[in-house]
């Protein structure tokens, strides 16, 4: 046997007589202990659709139904639907506290689930969640990879699909650091982020390399209201990106500086009172598509005189709302969803090439009601999703021809037991 094939249960080994010495040596200080937390579900979804959808980790994350792609006997290839059950999407989450750091409250956290960074690594361990936060009386900071500040977690849709409300609400977690002040009833939130598992799409395809080459975070600040039973808030989020290094013209490489500029902004509410829950975002986006959203950026003019191409991000607009009832141990809530990817600039003919998620959809619609049944740390859940998506032609001003409308309706059982 190898040197290697010892190395790693030795090193197993020190660690663990290290963590038992340790623990030996603080027993009587309780104060300087770091204290762990296990929490997380066991969870088992099945589920079917009518209609083969635009999708991710083996159909459980469903966005829209596909659009109708015709065989030699003009049959929809994409008219039958499937079915599936999976239980990736068990979670386990580890919180850390310690003592005073700097004078602040410390909290670390790890978390994770089973849904893999792709496709083909569904039922791998992936990180969801891995930052530290430093929490003061009125400022806290945090720095490591959490949800996008544009998911506003305080507002956002409860259902039991993976998708967590898109293509309606923003979907994705970033490498980032925030700093949130507090003061009384406001919140102020500022943060500069990264990418890593959601990212742009690009000439090279979907990768972060496009905001590392354009060397500046995604910068967002939001501005929360909060009371005991209500909260609104808005934000507003900047992002640059620089699509290619060098581009080509008749097959000569020439030095690219073209960037992607985007902005976006939403704003949100939730009021509960008794058993009720109302829930509603609206959102105006461009080139949002590593957030689960329509829409993207397209190659905006190229002039092969001066060997250059300027970019131009696409809009769209979002709403959503949600109505919850909680009655003894059951819960209903219905969900209604509405997005559009909006016309472009209509001064400006579409040149080149669109990058992005779905440019040919003029929009997705969606009502899903949902009922579920806790007992202790039990619970099941059902959900019928529909969801209506117009597909069209688009000319080179934007404008959507030769319109189709397709559905999908998902049935969804949810079994989960929590920790």
């Amino acid at each position: 046997m190898s040197y290697e094939a010892f190395a790693v249960p030795i090193l197993l080994a020190i660690i663990a007589l290290f963590s038992f010495s340790s623990a030996l040596g603080n027993q009587k200080d309780d104060s300087t202990k770091v204290k762990i937390d296990l929490h997380g579900f066991v969870s088992t979804q099945l589920f079917a659709d009518s209609r083969q959808i635009v999708e991710a980790r083996e159909h459980m994350l469903s966005l829209y139904p596909k659009k109708r792609d015709f065989d030699a006997d003009g049959n929809d290839m994409n008219a039958g639907g499937d079915f599936n059950q999976l239980s990736m999407t068990s979670r386990l989450r580890f919180t850390m506290r310690g003592p005073l750091v700097l004078g602040a409250k410390p909290l670390a956290v790890i978390e994770g689930d089973f849904t893999g960074a792709s496709n083909f690594e569904n039922n791998s361990l992936r990180l969801r969640e891995a930052y530290i936060q430093l929490q003061w009386e009125h400022i806290a900071v945090l720095a490591g990879q959490y949800w996008h500040p544009i998911n506003t977690i305080e507002c956002r849709p409860l259902v039991f699909n993976l998708n967590t409300g898109a293509p309606f609400h923003p979907f994705s977690r970033h490498n980032q650091i925030r700093i949130t002040f507090t003061a009384n009833k406001l919140k102020l939130i500022a943060v500069a982020a990264s990418q890593r598992d959601f990212v742009s799409s690009g000439p090279q395809g979907a990768s972060s390399v496009y905001m590392r080459d354009a060397k500046l975070p995604n910068l967002h600040l939001q501005l929360q209201y909060q009371t005991t039973n209500f909260i609104m808030g808005a934000g507003a989020d900047y992002k640059k990106i620089k699509p290619e290094k060098t581009t080509i013209f008749n097959e000569r490489q020439y030095v690219s500086d073209a960037i992607v500029n985007s902005f976006s902004a939403i704003v949100f509410g939730k009021y509960e009172q008794n058993y009720w829950t109302v829930k509603t975002a609206a959102l105006y986006g461009q080139n949002l598509s590593e957030h689960l959203m329509l829409g993207g950026y397209y190659e905006h003019s190229i002039d092969s005189v001066s060997h250059t191409k300027e970019f131009a991000a696409t809009p769209l607009f979002s709403v959503w709302t949600q109505i919850l009832r909680q009655h003894k141990n059951w819960n209903f809530s219905v969900f209604a969803g509405y997005t559009e990817n909006l016309p472009y600039n209509k001064t400006q003919a579409v040149s080149g090439i669109f990058y992005g998620r779905n440019d040919d959809i003029k929009s997705v619609s969606r009502i899903m009601p949902r009922a579920s049944y806790r007992t202790g740390a039990f619970e099941l859940g059902a959900e019928m999703e529909y969801t209506v998506a117009i597909y069209g032609t688009k000319d080179n001003k934007s404008y959507f021809t030769n319109k189709q409308t397709v559905k999908n309706a998902r049935l969804l059982l949810s079994a989960s037991y929590f920790f």
